[in-house]
């Protein structure tokens, strides 16, 4: 049982080293692939056509496009990282914004109600002091008065607590 697993891994391991090839362009525009230490150019086998120094320009340039590879993967994967991170700090902004505006548009709301609760409030107050300078109010309908003049202050104050709020 052991075995076969050892053989499988030996097996893989073969197959995914002798078939990976890597495509090299040199700088004179030389084409050659790559396949573990065989080099081949256009689909010829020239590893024993090529010198050492040759063999070790053409690893060089493979190994800088490699790492260069590499690097950019890298650096597209930071990029995507902070553009992730962009999109949820945006979010967060347009939330916030649009709580401010909620509220804003709330405080509004009171505001125009506080103003129109003051206009009632005196308005009915110079019909109290008419009414009372005329001295057509009996002690029943000035409390009447007294009571309605009360609650409408009182509700000025709780709008004025909702505009500063």
């Amino acid at each position: 049982m052991k075995l076969k697993y050892i053989i499988l891994v030996i097996w893989i391991a073969s197959i995914t080293s002798c078939g990976s090839s890597e495509r090299v362009i040199t700088d004179s525009g030389e084409v050659y692939k790559v396949k573990g230490n065989k080099f081949y150019k256009e689909g010829k086998d020239v590893t024993a056509e090529l010198s050492d120094s040759r063999k070790e320009y053409i690893n060089a340039v493979l190994e800088r496009r490699l790492k260069a590879e590499k690097e950019a993967e890298e650096q597209e994967e930071r990029i995507k990282g902070e553009l992730e991170k962009l999109q949820e700090r945006e979010k967060a902004l347009k939330q916030k914004q649009k709580q401010i505006e909620e509220k804003t548009e709330k405080r509004e709301e009171a505001r125009k109600e506080f103003f129109k609760i003051k206009e009632d409030l005196e308005s009915l107050k110079k019909e109290y002091s008419t009414i009372k300078e005329k001295g057509e109010l009996s002690p029943k309908a000035k409390k009447k008065w007294e009571k309605r003049l009360n609650k409408l202050e009182l509700k000025l104050k709780k709008a004025e607590l909702k505009i500063n709020n």
